[in-house]
């Protein structure tokens, strides 16, 4: 995650790496009364309503064409690339989609047959209703990261597509999500429903600990996990090598338009969510100008800035909540999305 380092005119203001960053319903129904009944024939099962809506062999099928479409190279234009990654993902991952699209001077392009990782799946959401949510995982033989993601079918005419994808820090564990034939009922990421705190609350904790330079101390959700503590660091190490120069803040907001959560077997839950972080560096008098790395200034769109600088990454995170004690995030990932200079 580390970065350039961009380096002012006069006098000399070091910018160190700045850190981020789951069938068809049965209905059964007539017009007739008990006393209509044929001899021998007897009702219709009630639809079991806990329970998985696709075995597991259909999930891993469609966790395993859309994970080897996400890994396809971009062919055709920009619209028809723009088309492709629609039908692939939706919600916070479109979102990164479009900006991992965005940042590319050329985007790559190729024919080469692409298999794609091999997923597990995890669960899926309970019940025959809409939206239809599956977790899986799949593990990066390249570098031994192991990913979480999350495929998601909002309506009875809508295909699965990647609605959130996060890698695991190394060591972090996932709980048990449950029976794969029950399903995993989908929660309300904004209530508690007998949690410690809703995820809602998690995320704004969670946001506030990591803000710079005055973080918000919590007991609602641990911030010693290797992302947190990774950006509490390169902030630190920042700021003071700007030292009289200019100054550095960092915030947080949590952006849960598409959080999903999944019911944990015992109890808790896991939640996938994406937060912005705002990192703005302003100038004081005594530095003149700030020049700016090719990275930085390819989104900002100049190459030094004379008063301020911020940049907005988008971080992809998992977060387990327990029923009580405080909640842990287990994976993160960040990406420079955009920035703005003066």
């Amino acid at each position: 995650m580390s970065r350039p380092t961009p380096r002012p005119a006069r006098p000399a203001a070091r910018l160190l790496p700045v850190v981020g960053a789951l069938a068809v319903a049965l209905v059964a129904g007539g017009c007739g009364t008990a006393t209509d009944a044929l001899v021998g024939i007897e009702p219709a099962p009630a639809e079991r309503t806990a329970a998985a809506p696709l075995d597991t062999d259909g999930a891993t099928a469609i966790a395993t064409r859309l994970l080897t479409a996400a890994e396809a190279p971009a062919d055709g234009d920009a619209a028809a690339q723009k088309a492709a990654r629609a039908r692939t993902f939706t919600g916070d991952a479109l979102t990164l989609a479009e900006a991992r699209a965005a940042r590319k001077a050329q985007p790559p392009t190729g024919t080469a047959l692409v298999t794609g990782p091999t997923p597990k799946v995890l669960a899926q959401s309970q019940g025959r209703a809409w939206p239809r949510a599956i977790l899986a995982t799949s593990l990066d033989a390249d570098d031994n990261t192991q990913y979480l993601h999350v495929l998601l079918s909002e309506q009875p005419d809508e295909a699965f597509r990647i609605a959130a994808t996060v890698p695991m820090f190394a060591g972090a564990q996932l709980p048990a999500v449950g029976s794969a034939s029950e399903g995993a009922p989908l929660l309300d990421t904004g209530s508690k429903e007998g949690l410690a705190a809703s995820p809602e609350a998690v995320l704004k904790a969670w946001a506030g600990a990591l803000a710079y330079p005055k973080p918000r101390p919590t007991k609602v959700v641990d911030v010693t996990d290797p992302f947190a503590e990774g950006l509490t660091r390169a902030a630190a190490g920042q700021a003071k090598a700007l030292g009289k120069l200019a100054t550095l803040s960092q915030v947080h907001s949590p952006q849960l338009e598409h959080a999903l959560t999944f019911r944990l077997a015992d109890g808790g839950a896991v939640t996938f969510a994406l937060v912005k972080r705002t990192d703005t560096i302003t100038l004081k008098p005594t530095a003149k100008e700030l020049v700016l790395p090719k990275e930085y200034a390819d989104v900002v769109g100049k190459a030094k800035v004379t008063r301020s600088m911020k940049l907005e990454n988008l971080e992809a995170v998992a977060v387990v909540v327990p029923e009580s004690g405080a909640a842990s995030v287990i994976g993160a990932s960040e990406l420079l999305v955009s920035g703005t200079g003066r």
